[in-house]
């Protein structure tokens, strides 16, 4: 599977489309997202910093390289562009929250699986091992759903998988820290969670809607990848209509 960035720079451009994924994912998470965005946009769907290769790849990251990645990126993008929408699944969400306050050309967000509140179901971890052995059924959807959007190339030496450790501690730091500064924010957000979640605990809305700036919904048929039928057309009208009001600058200050 390819997992590269990809950047279409419009010149003239006023406003760009932030593309970050979450931990272990890849820019593929937001394929089918890609083609509604307004052809004189510009868009950066980033790969995060230790994402896109292998196991060990992964284990020489950490969270200090993604949250400076992140602002690198958005203090290029404030340099180029008046108005930035993010994007973001999973950590990427983490990231962009704890950025939003310290850029004042972002604008609004589109958040998905934000999480919060973390759990990890019995079967994230059989999807992760049917990954690893990489043995998939062609009927089940959920976990080719979820190759498709894993960043990382399986590694058969699991004890590689160790180093993995300190980047999962990570993900729980950056949660923790975003819990605290949730309530500070002051741009809209459009928030998904998914009620079959492997990871992100429903719970999470409880924290989001303490914020009025935070409109949160629920996809009752999807999991932290794979996004159920309908509930995946529902998804992407919510997306036209954000991209919809960007055109009529309903976000803007």
């Amino acid at each position: 599977m390819n997992h590269q960035e990809y950047i279409k720079e419009v010149k003239s451009a006023s406003t760009c489309i932030l593309f970050i994924h979450g931990i272990l994912g890849s820019p593929n998470h937001f394929d089918d997202f890609i083609p509604l965005i307004p052809s004189d946009y510009s868009i950066y769907n980033i790969l995060l910093d230790g994402h896109g290769k292998g196991v060990k790849d992964f284990s020489k990251t950490s969270k200090s390289k993604w949250i400076s990645q992140i602002e690198k990126t958005l203090m290029s993008l404030s340099n180029k562009f008046e108005n930035i929408y993010i994007v973001a699944h999973s950590m990427g969400t983490l990231l962009t929250l704890q950025n939003i306050t310290k850029y004042s050309k972002i604008k609004s967000c589109f958040l998905l699986a934000t999480p919060l509140k973390i759990i990890l179901k019995p079967s994230m971890v059989s999807t992760s091992i049917k990954i690893y052995l990489n043995k998939i059924k062609e009927t089940d959807i959920k976990t080719q759903e979820a190759k498709r959007c894993y960043g990382i190339s399986s590694d058969y030496n699991i004890f590689k998988y160790l180093g993995w450790i300190p980047r999962f501690l990570d993900l729980f730091s950056l949660s923790k820290k975003t819990k605290k500064i949730i309530n500070i924010i002051t741009i809209p957000c459009f928030v998904y969670l998914s009620k079959e979640d492997e990871v992100v605990s429903t719970k999470s809305r409880k924290l989001l809607d303490s914020n009025n700036y935070m409109h949160v919904d629920v996809l009752n048929k999807s999991s932290h990848f794979y996004y159920e039928k309908q509930d995946k057309e529902y998804l992407l009208h919510q997306f036209k209509i954000f991209i919809e009001n960007i055109n009529n600058k309903v976000f803007y200050n």
